[in-house]
């Protein structure tokens, strides 16, 4: 169903289905395989870094409060430790003093967002206006977080779930994103050279 959800979504915004590459690890579960130092994730971003080799890699940040977003982020600067990363956060806010840039989103552009974010049933039905919350005019991308990317403990884990889920029940949404760190507005394609690659 997710990966349905997943692919609808990425049709909507001009991705083709060849494009996309599953890994099959499991939801909610990718937390728990970097506390177990399962490196099984790591080896297949390796992998698929190696054969694709971008120019830039894109990652869910270690600021947000999903523990899989975070883990993820710890995945993704294992595996390519010399990259050019750039992050963003999805739940929460990062802090603007890493901000390496914010992208301004057209009307056409939010619209598209909207329509992806629609592709998501399954979490809309749990979540609809958190989820809609996140269609915002601006996207900030963070600094690559090789210096502070980390394994969380268990207790720690839940301390956050337990933080962003009072947010989530009460309806308490961060502030929709931060300000850069310079005043940077830009295209997507600009941002490897925001980055100082």
């Amino acid at each position: 169903m997710r990966r349905r959800e997943a692919l609808c979504s990425l049709a909507r915004l001009g991705v083709e289905e060849r494009s996309a590459i599953f890994l099959a690890f499991p939801d909610q579960g990718i937390a728990s395989l970097a506390r177990r130092a399962d490196f099984a994730l790591r080896d297949k971003l390796r992998e698929t870094f190696d054969r694709l080799q971008p120019t830039l890699i894109v990652s869910p940040s270690t600021f947000d409060h999903h523990s899989d977003h975070r883990a993820i982020a710890w995945y993704s600067h294992c595996a390519a430790p010399e990259a050019n990363i750039a992050t963003y956060v999805v739940h929460g806010t990062g802090p603007a003093e890493r901000a390496a840039c914010t992208l301004e989103l057209s009307g056409c552009e939010q619209k598209k967002k909207l329509d992806a974010i629609e592709c998501h049933q399954s979490q809309l039905s749990l979540s609809r206006d958190r989820f809609l919350s996140y269609i915002r005019r601006s996207e900030t991308f963070f600094r690559a977080e090789y210096d502070i990317v980390h394994v969380e403990s268990a207790i720690r884990e839940r301390l956050i779930n337990l933080r962003h889920a009072m947010r989530v029940c009460f309806g308490i949404y961060p502030p929709s994103g931060v300000q850069p760190a310079a005043d940077v507005q830009d295209s997507a394609s600009d941002v490897p050279s925001l980055l100082g690659r």
